[in-house]
């Protein structure tokens, strides 16, 4: 074999292991974001700068990859061309140069080096980090050229193209968190309360509150010993106050509040005199805003009012708690299940539960424009109100009204209609 002959064959692998590297490095890259590189900025102190220049220069590292592996993969293929030419012919030579090439090019400089950088991301960018900031200095005027041009390019069809973010999206992280249960990566509890944290902000406060219909509420007049006995009965902690109606919520009542008219034996006091002064949100605002008035004026309920001014409901720090962690139950709680597995396929669902709620819990997509609830979508899939016992179909679903008091939906039986069918 002639010395140039291994020569060539030296500098085709050289060249090779390269274009290994150029796209091994530049998968690690888009695979790692700017969140893993100040993970692993924290990690290793001794790569801090590093890491910190490839966080926040993550557009150019990939400039230096992509131009550097189209730089060695032309240069290989011209240095095999070559090299196949002298030893089988020009015309032989340059065909085989194109078979052997390519498959070299795909399998071991793009398929390889892009698993192992998907399956080993840290130790490719903490080993790569000296040879990147090495070849910025290096190659820094043609990458400053290329990225003029996609600047250029990207101004003339209206797009940002010199910009780059890898950090999540809100998508990204609910699709993250939801394969990450699938897989059993997380409990589904931590993927219930990590979704409720996403979703936190983008929820409304209508969707969560106590609606007025089930709104628990006294009467200015009513007497301390009154309240006394309903807040045995009931095991609220705290009531709202109305004058003659409920549009006209004038306090809250806590029932600490009342030791002190108590003891001094004020049975017949009105609440009136003790209540506190209520804080009023609309129904319209989001979770976390209502969380943050909350937190701010250190009360534990808030009157829910609708645009024109009437109570729509109310709502409480654990109602909103709720929506991460899911139901809280205390030692007076005696509450129904919201979804009850009845039968296979056969579910005894509460007329207040949310319909995205039930969706999750379904698996299937219920939805309705300007209707929130399961109440709601059986009246608007009826037409008019239900009587007890009727029936309507929702795609696979089968809905019948099982409790109806006082033009209110109270429950409702949802059988895929297999089962339905069945039961016939």
């Amino acid at each position: 074999m002639s010395s140039d002959l291994t020569g060539s064959i030296g500098l085709l692998l050289l060249l090779l292991i390269l274009s290994f590297f150029f796209s091994s490095v530049e998968t690690a890259i888009t695979a790692a974001g700017k969140v893993k590189m100040k993970v692993l900025e924290g990690a290793h102190p001794e790569k801090k700068k590093g890491f910190a220049w490839l966080s926040a220069n993550i557009q150019r590292a990939l400039s230096i990859t992509l131009v550097g592996n189209n730089i060695v993969n032309i240069a290989a293929s011209s240095v095999a061309t070559v090299m196949f030419s002298k030893v089988f012919g020009f015309g032989w030579g340059s065909a085989l140069a194109v078979v052997v090439m390519t498959a070299l090019v795909v399998v071991f400089c793009e398929i390889l080096p892009k698993n192992i950088a998907m399956a080993r991301k840290d130790f490719v960018l903490y080993n790569s980090l000296t040879p990147l900031r090495f070849l910025n200095f290096v190659l820094w005027p043609l990458i400053w050229a290329t990225q003029k041009c996609i600047a250029l390019l990207g101004g003339i069809m209206g797009l940002k193209l010199d910009a780059y973010s890898s950090f999540f999206t809100r998508e990204d992280l609910e699709q993250i968190v939801n394969e990450s249960g699938e897989s059993g990566a997380i409990e589904e509890d931590e993927r219930k309360m990590i979704s409720g944290v996403i979703a936190f902000e983008e929820t409304r406060i209508s969707e969560v509150m106590v609606p007025r219909t089930d709104m628990m509420a006294i009467p200015s007049d009513t007497t301390v010993a009154e309240a006394s006995a309903i807040f045995m009965e009931s095991g609220h902690s705290r009531v709202p106050v109305y004058d003659k109606e409920l549009d006209k919520i004038t306090g809250v009542l806590y029932a600490k509040d009342l030791l002190v008219p108590l003891s001094r034996g004020a049975l017949s006091d009105a609440v009136a005199s003790v209540n506190r002064k209520p804080l009023f949100i609309p129904e319209t605002i989001k979770t976390d805003e209502a969380f943050e008035l909350m937190r701010k004026s250190k009360t534990h309920i808030a009157i829910v009012v609708d645009e024109y001014g009437g109570t729509a409901g109310l709502v409480t720090l654990e109602d909103l708690i709720e929506e991460i962690v899911g139901d809280i139950q205390d030692e007076y709680d005696d509450e129904t299940p919201d979804v009850m597995e009845e039968n296979p396929g056969v579910y005894l669902v509460q007329g207040y539960v949310n319909l995205d709620e039930l969706s999750e819990i379904l698996s299937y997509k219920f939805e309705f424009e300007d209707v929130d609830t399961v109440a709601g979508m059986l009246l608007s899939l009826k037409g008019n109100f239900p009587e007890e016992g009727e029936v309507v179909g929702y795609g696979p679903w089968k809905l019948t009204a099982v409790e109806v008091a006082e033009h209110r939906i109270l429950q409702v039986r949802i059988e895929t209609s297999a089962e339905a069918d069945g039961d016939e």
